[in-house]
């Protein structure tokens, strides 16, 4: 049992907190830990994850910024939510907090759970009041629901992604009863499991009551106005601060008014409720324990010093006033933990709490952290006979299997092996407890070069793969019709033809023509999608512009789909170097990556070795964002390569790129007897002929290099393996010299520009390509703000960033002005130190000033988006656009890769200018920024821009202009035709508009699905359609998606696959007359004296067949079968025609 009263347990060092702690929380029930700072927190939480099967939640920190942000990132609110529910729904849990979330004033719990909503089985609920709710609970209305914190209500059916659920929820009503429960997967949209009921909580921790609201503003109002009359009293001198006050009052009042920018509004929390309460205020019961207090009140003494400062400024400023203050936390806050029933303190040793007058219990431990081994297996060997000796219990804990078995064979060798007990898991250091005789070795302490092993979460894996089709297509844009070319979208047009409603997508094109398409045809129809948001010119329905157009690009496509296919021949009958299978050496090298790889990494290793294995020359490109893991992973191969006894090589474009992955790759190296050595224009003449002679010799077994390594007088002694980074930024003089230097050596190619997965789909087996998608655990969002430019911000943010001993980004994207930005930023923060780069400087410059940066000589960088690329500064986690509206999201979602890079929080502020009057463009961007920065939208068209631009480093620019012309998706389309066609498939390459005349109403009705960009996404789905299954799963989705499917529904999805069908057998018309289906064909065409008697045994006297140069098949059919018969008809002559040659 936890006694009451305060508890000290001194004698705890930080490393061996893990399983005393461990010990307080096993009994059932809520605890909260507290400790100084979030990366103590993360540490805690993987060593306790070890010693502790109880499901441990790590809170993020707070930083107290009084910034005027007009939007900011989801992620850590997200987080915080989901546990204040957890702690509300007396979840079994522990919480971690580092204390500056704990002490942060939230809203009474009170208020924060009268609001939730629960929905159980066979309740009876108004639609309509529940949608009210999640507006007031913060939830956010959407057509399709995508990330947490979105509802989305379509007809009879209701989805709510809450924060704390891996998926989002779909209830279904059966008019007002709640029918079914269930999950369902984001990217599909499809049910995973069904449930009896669940339970809604906040999406935001300030929740939407319009009469809190109200009072809210009115008390603000009259707060501020009460200073600024204090401020115009004080004279002129306070006349701009008493100005800018009065536009903080408007400002602020808008925000409570129109329930806005709520992150923003938490910071001034006492306006709206009169009581606010801690973290531990949202546990019933349950145990606090306090990790080092005096770690803790030093913290809390630095920030309060700060805060003070900061507020001062601002104060003087006129952005707050006295009582802003009073939101602040600060040590006397946090004193107020120890007013709870049950609290824990671990101090190392015993001395006087500050804020606390008496305990109920101090307790002594005796603990000290494990010593160090480094490798030294004579040394782990006297250690452990010591321990044995002494009667200890002795723990060895690996994050692997292999490890554990190497281990033991070593305990077996020396002995010992029945003494120790192994485990697998993850500790950060060992430690050693000499009174209970228990000790705990980490392998960290065992093999050095070892950081922490990263706490594995169970993590879903996001599935790209759907991001197959960016097929939304809505009114006005541009769309690709196959046979007749680029036109504009107007809208689907519901037309009667013959008495029947069908639906038609209207296009227009140049002049005045109009082309109305049925939907079933939509699979020919795709969105146009160029680049970066540039218009294609719209053709002529009557001219011959789009065919010439088209078979440009489909010659162009099929000699490059040849080239590709020689080359990938030609190279798999190059004789390479067979590399041997794994050692053990290869082994302890992988061990060392202080990481947990991510699954794509793995994979990607395997195939690279797979290849590596084989007699043939590998040539393989792995592709990845910058920061994924790619240079691991090259690692792990250069590793193999020259534990075979041969030599590699890694060829970079730029000298600070060599300089990155020498360094990176030196200290991965550094526990073995390898030599590694770089050649670039860094090394002296000197240098580089030593260098040079050593190569020649085979002294060097690993050798990075800019082109200086294409030149005449490089030559290897045996180069086994190249690995080249960003091919496509080598000029064309220097690509033909790599492909010479590629002869019957493997080869690995690196790109940090992803790659359109429906293009590698394509390429398969004509290009090997690995792909790395996911990012690394444990990086942390970067907290991103939209922002207007005022540079007592940007002073602001600047110095804060380098108070914390870190470096600062600065992205203005003119050439002409940028010098005059990095004098304003010398002026306001004199302690910077402000070098320029942008890409009009003499390129050795440029690198010196970047390399200045990356060494630390310099903080503030303030450069153009030449930063986009490749660099990897893990110290600069600060980044400020300047003008971010005039960027493109692809370009900002790149650019906020650049921070974030280490296990700091990383900041993102996108600036624009306020009053300067936007253009509706630019507007229209701003709100888009917005959008992204809350919460992820306009992802997957950044990933779009993206992998466009890698489609065309992969290809090439003459392909890149093709692939303007016709559109993306029709190119990817051709390129997948032609290598099919290439690999001997037959392929129906001029789709026909084969038009299906049948009397029946087909559409989807609008009160089924009224969302048009849904309706057009559905469409083109069913027309989609080619066999029996894919009709059952298209009517199982839209069932589980949009509840019963209607009538002229099904018809469609009947149509579309009768379609299908007649495409395959050379069908030119399906149409009625007087009750009979007429099926014509073409000249050439599969009916054959057995394909008619199979016909005329199932239909007998109802089929009616004419031969000759137009033949048909006449039908005789009931109304109500007319759809079920014509599709036996096709596929009884379909399943004739496999193995007929067509007559």
């Amino acid at each position: 049992m936890n006694k009451k009263g305060i508890i000290n347990i001194s004698g705890v060092s930080e490393s061996c907190s893990a399983p005393i702690i461990s010990d307080i929380v096993k009994e059932e029930g809520q605890s909260l830990i507290v400790t100084a700072t979030f990366a103590r927190a993360n540490k805690l939480a993987s060593d306790l994850s070890f010693f502790s099967q109880k499901e441990i939640y790590v809170l993020p920190a707070e930083d107290q910024v009084f910034l005027r942000y007009e939007a900011k990132n989801h992620d850590q609110l997200i987080e915080r939510l989901k546990i204040l529910k957890a702690l509300r729904t007396n979840e079994d849990c522990v919480v971690i907090a580092p204390v500056s979330a704990a002490v942060k004033k939230i809203t009474p719990h009170k208020n924060f759970e009268s609001a939730s909503l629960k929905i159980t089985l066979g309740d009876d609920i108004d639609p309509e009041e529940v949608k009210r709710t999640l507006v007031k609970l913060g939830y956010e209305r959407m057509e399709l629901v995508d990330t947490r914190g979105q509802f989305s209500i379509r007809g009879g059916i209701i989805d709510i992604f809450t924060p704390d659920s891996d998926n989002p929820y779909r209830v279904e009503l059966f008019d007002t009863e709640v029918d079914s429960i269930r999950t369902f997967d984001i990217d599909t949209q499809r049910s995973v499991e069904n449930l009896k009921f669940i339970e809604v909580y906040p999406a935001e921790q300030m929740l939407a009551d319009k009469s809190i609201f109200n009072d809210a503003a009115d008390n603000l109002y009259k707060e501020y106005t009460a200073q600024v009359k204090r401020l115009v009293k004080k004279g002129d001198d306070f006349t701009e601060a008493a100005e800018n006050l009065t536009k903080r009052r408007d400002e602020l009042c808008e925000y409570i008014r129109n329930v806005s920018n709520l992150q923003l509004l938490e910071n001034y929390l006492h306006y709206f409720y009169e009581k606010t309460e801690y973290l531990w205020d949202y546990m019933e019961k349950g145990i606090v324990i306090v990790d080092d207090p005096d770690r803790i009140c030093e913290y809390l003494d630095t920030r309060s010093a700060e805060t003070k400062d900061d507020f001062k400024v601002f104060l003087e400023r006129g952005q707050v006033i006295p009582k802003d203050m009073e939101l602040v936390s600060g040590k006397e806050d946090f004193f107020k933990i120890y007013d709870r029933e049950s609290v824990y303190i671990l101090t190392p040793f015993p001395k006087a709490i500050k804020g606390v007058d008496s305990l109920a219990e101090v307790r002594n431990l005796h603990s000290r952290q494990m010593i160090t081994f480094s490798g030294r297996m004579d040394v782990l060997e006297s250690e452990l006979a010591s321990f044995a000796k002494k009667g200890y219990q002795i723990h060895i804990v690996c994050s692997s299997k292999e490890r554990i078995d190497n281990l033991k064979e070593f305990a077996d060798r020396i002995g010992l092996l029945e003494r120790i007990i192994f485990e697998e898991g993850t500790l950060s250091a060992g430690m050693d407890f000499p009174n209970e005789k228990i000790c705990y070795i980490s392998e960290n302490d065992i093999f050095t070069g070892q950081k922490s092993v990263r706490r594995k979460k169970k993590k879903k894996k996001t599935k790209s793969e759907q991001i197959q089709s960016f097929a939304d297509m809505s009114k006005g844009d541009y769309v690709v019709h196959e046979n007749h070319g680029i036109g504009k979208f107007l809208g689907i047009e519901q037309l009667t033809v013959q008495g029947d409603k069908k639906d038609y997508l209207k296009i227009k094109y140049a002049g005045n023509d109009m082309l109305y398409v049925p939907v079933e045809q939509m699979d020919i129809i795709q969105k146009y999608i160029g680049s970066d948001g540039m218009s294609p010119k719209v053709n002529k329905l009557s001219g011959g512009d789009w065919k010439v157009t088209k078979a440009k690009a489909k010659a162009a496509i099929a000699e490059m789909a040849k080239e590709l296919l020689d080359l990938y021949a030609q190279r798999k009958m190059q004789k390479g170097h067979a590399f041997s299978e794994d050692t053990v050496w290869q082994k302890e090298f992988e061990d060392a990556f202080p990481y947990t790889e991510t699954d794509d990494q793995l994979r990607s290793i395997e195939e690279i070795k797979e290849d590596m294995e084989r007699p043939a020359a590998m040539d393989r490109l792995l592709c990845g964002d910058v920061g994924f893991g790619k240079t691991e992973v090259a690692a792990r191969a250069l590793f193999k390569c020259i534990a075979d006894g041969k030599q590699a090589a890694v060829l970079v474009p730029t000298t600070i790129l060599a300089n990155q992955h020498y360094y990176t790759l030196k200290e991965r190296f550094e526990q073995f007897p390898l030599k590694v050595e770089m050649l670039s224009r860094f090394r002296s003449d000197k240098q580089q002929e030593q260098i040079i002679d050593e190569l020649n010799k085979g002294q060097i077994d690993l050798i990075i290099g800019t082109h200086r390594l294409l030149s005449k007088d490089v030559k290897f002694k045996d180069l086994g393996l190249l690995v080249i980074d960003e091919e496509q930024r080598f000029g064309v003089a220097h690509k033909e010299k790599i492909k010479q230097m590629k002869k019957n050596v493997d080869v690995l190619t690196l790109s940090a520009t992803p790659i359109p997965r429906t293009l590698n789909m394509s390429l398969t087996g004509i290009k090997d390509m690995s792909l790395i998608e996911e990012p690394p655990e444990e990086r942390y969002p970067v907290q991103t703000y939209v922002l207007e430019q005022d540079d007592s911000m940007m002073k602001e943010i600047i110095t804060r960033e380098l108070d914390r001993g870190g470096q600062v980004f600065v992205v203005y994207n003119r050439v002409r002005g940028i010098n005059k930005i990095a004098d304003t930023i010398r002026d306001l923060v004199p302690e910077a130190r402000v070098v320029v780069g942008h890409g009009q400087m003499n390129e050795h410059v440029l690198e010196d000033v970047m390399l200045s940066f990356i060494n630390g000589e310099n903080n503030v960088l303030v450069a153009t988006t030449i930063i986009e690329s490749g660099i990897d500064i893990s110290n600069a986690n600060t980044m400020i656009i300047i003008d971010a509206d005039k960027y493109g999201l692809s370009q900002l979602y790149q650019l906020r890769g650049r921070v974030g890079r280490s296990n700091r929080m990383a900041y993102a502020y996108l600036m624009y200018q306020k009053d300067k009057v936007l253009t509706e463009v630019a507007e229209k961007r701003l709100k888009a920024i917005k959008e992204f920065t809350e919460f992820g939208a306009g992802f997957k068209v950044a990933m779009r821009d993206l992998e466009i631009r890698g489609a065309g480093n992969l290809l090439g620019s003459e392909q890149s202009g093709h692939m303007m012309n016709i559109g993306y998706e029709l190119y990817c389309k051709l390129v997948d035709d032609a290598i099919r066609s290439l690999q001997g498939e037959i392929v129906n390459e001029n789709k026909e508009e084969i038009s299906v005349e049948l009397m029946v109403t087909a559409n989807i009705p609008n009160w089924y699905i009224e969302n048009e960009t849904l309706k057009l996404q559905m469409y083109k789905k069913i027309a989609g359609v080619r066999s029996e299954a894919d009709e059952d799963e298209m009517i199982d989705e839209l069932m589980d998606r949009f509840g019963d499917v209607p009538r002229e529904t099904l018809n469609l999805i009947r149509i579309s696959r009768i379609r299908s069908l007649a495409e395959d057998l050379s069908v030119t018309r399906i149409h009625e007359q007087q009750g009979k289906v007429i099926v014509t064909f073409a000249e050439k065409n599969p009916l054959n004296g057995y394909a008619l008697m199979n016909v005329n045994d199932a239909f007998g006297q109802k089929a009616f067949v004419h031969g000759g140069k137009e033949p048909f098949i006449r039908l005789t059919v009931r109304t109500a079968d007319k759809l079920r018969d014509t599709v036996r008809l096709l596929q009884i002559l379909e399943d004739q025609k496999s193995g007929v040659k067509v007559s």
